[in-house]
């Protein structure tokens, strides 16, 4: 009887521990019924106290083997809600799944929400525990759902994939760099600095289709209003043709803009923001976003991105094109390299900060010029001094820019400015904040050039 017993027992247990194991195979978190959302984009309603959130969902089918190199469209659902967790259980309910935030990679904001400043919405994104500190931080300067709508190419099958890749092209060009959603909070929350998000913008020939459209649309409306009578006809032609005029004006200096701002598309002259590049993807990234609190205030343009980038020790390659020491009008490519981390030292002995910036690096020519041999040792200096010249004016320029005029330490100097201090009372009475917008900056850059041309040279020797 007694073993009858622990038969029965050892059964029981056995039995529920299968059950309590295998159990959340059939609860509401499988796979199938999950909707995994990889991106969120943040716009402003047409109502003034709500917001057009839209997320775009991973198309599972398109990881079977049979899909695996097929481009699928991309799945945007948007709804409009007070606040990001009122749009998701609203979606929730719409489609018959839980969203799962775990796989997002990209959150967008569109210039009109991040104006009005985004720390409401941020703080619930980190606040999250599905979303991840590595997600990264777009501010798009069309809507952000137009964004995300085009950030496909047939380049990369599973989209998914360039929101993971696209971010690193930082460490090879240092147009962008890899802003991450923990990163981005931690500088938006400190009272003592300023913060930087992605800049994102469509595309060259995205643009101009969407202004070709906004012509075509014009005229279909003006042609079919002049089916109604003879009077109206007559009143309706010259009012279409008004409007014809009026829309291919815009149109023709929409164009112009951007005729202007590809023909000078040298990192002086880059406006940020404006379309680059005419290709597959509809859309880019180079420059930065500008955050004063919790407010987007301007862009950094792509050669103040570098600059950021070289402070943050976020690049490790990358090209500049400087004036050439030898002949006007002519210019030299070089690529750069950094041969150790930026190094920085503040002096707050002073009235104000005095910021030093030690940077060293190692530069190759690239292009070189007729009747100048470029691996002539006394040809290579001018070069070099010629490339240091440029890099310390145009880390002045950054530095000085956002310090005077947008009185934010993008860079995060204050970090090093707690150090000196040995309370954080001490630091507080120096007041960071007044102070940092006076600073003075030194730039010291130590570097050598080599010949790519080497080769060619002894060639013909």
């Amino acid at each position: 009887m007694i073993k009858t017993s622990l038969k029965i027992i050892l059964i029981a247990t056995v039995t529920l521990v299968f059950v309590f194991a295998f159990s959340s195979s059939y609860n509401s978190h499988n796979i199938d019924h999950l909707d995994y959302v990889i991106a969120i984009g943040i716009d402003k309603a047409p109502s003034e106290d709500n917001l057009q959130i839209s997320f775009e969902f991973t198309d599972l089918s398109a990881f079977s083997e049979s899909n695996s190199s097929t481009l699928s469209d991309p799945i945007i659902d948007s709804v409009v809600a007070s606040s990001i967790p009122e749009a998701i259980n609203l979606m929730n309910a719409y489609a018959g799944k839980q969203l799962s935030l775990s796989h997002c990679k990209v959150v967008v904001f569109s210039e009109d929400v991040a104006q009005s400043g985004i720390s409401q919405e941020i703080t619930y994104l980190m606040n999250d525990t599905q979303i991840r500190p590595t997600t990264n931080v777009i501010i798009a300067t069309e809507t952000a759902k137009d964004y995300i709508k085009n950030s496909t190419s047939l380049l990369e099958g599973i989209l998914t994939k360039y929101y993971d890749i696209f971010p690193t092209s930082a460490d090879y060009t240092g147009y962008t760099s890899n802003i991450l959603l923990g990163q981005f909070y931690r500088n938006l929350t400190n009272t003592d600095s300023g913060a930087v998000a992605i800049l994102g913008t469509k595309s060259k020939n995205e643009s101009q289709s969407n202004s070709s459209n906004k012509k075509n649309s014009s005229s279909s409306d003006g042609s079919s209003q002049n089916n109604t009578s003879n009077d109206e006809s007559s009143l309706n032609s010259t009012n279409n043709n008004s409007e014809t005029n009026d829309t291919s004006s815009n149109t023709s200096t929409q164009s112009t803009h951007l005729e202007k701002s590809s023909d000078n598309s040298s990192l002086d002259n880059l406006s940020p923001g404006f379309a680059i590049v005419d290709g597959d993807r509809g859309t880019e990234n180079i420059g930065l976003a500008v955050f004063k609190d919790d407010k987007y205030i301007d862009k950094l343009s792509a050669i103040d991105t570098l600059c950021y980038s070289l402070i943050e020790n976020a690049v490790d390659t990358f090209n500049i094109c400087i004036n050439s020491p030898f002949e006007e009008n002519k210019k030299i490519d070089i690529s750069v390299s950094s041969l150790e981390p930026a190094y920085t030292n503040i002096n707050l002995s002073k009235d104000v900060p005095v910021i030093t910036i030690k940077l060293n690096l190692t530069g190759k020519t690239l292009t070189g010029q007729e009747n100048l041999r470029i691996s002539d040792s006394s040809t290579l200096t001018k070069i070099n001094d010629s490339m240091k010249d440029y890099l310390s004016s145009k880390m002045k320029d950054y530095l000085y820019k956002t310090s005077r005029n947008y009185k934010c330490d993008l860079n995060g100097f204050n970090k090093l400015a707690k150090q000196k201090f040995l309370t954080i009372p001490d630091y507080t009475n120096y007041d960071w904040n007044e102070k940092y917008p006076s600073a003075e900056f030194n730039i010291e850059i130590q570097s050598n050039i080599i010949s790519s041309l080497l080769i060619q040279d002894s060639q013909m020797e």
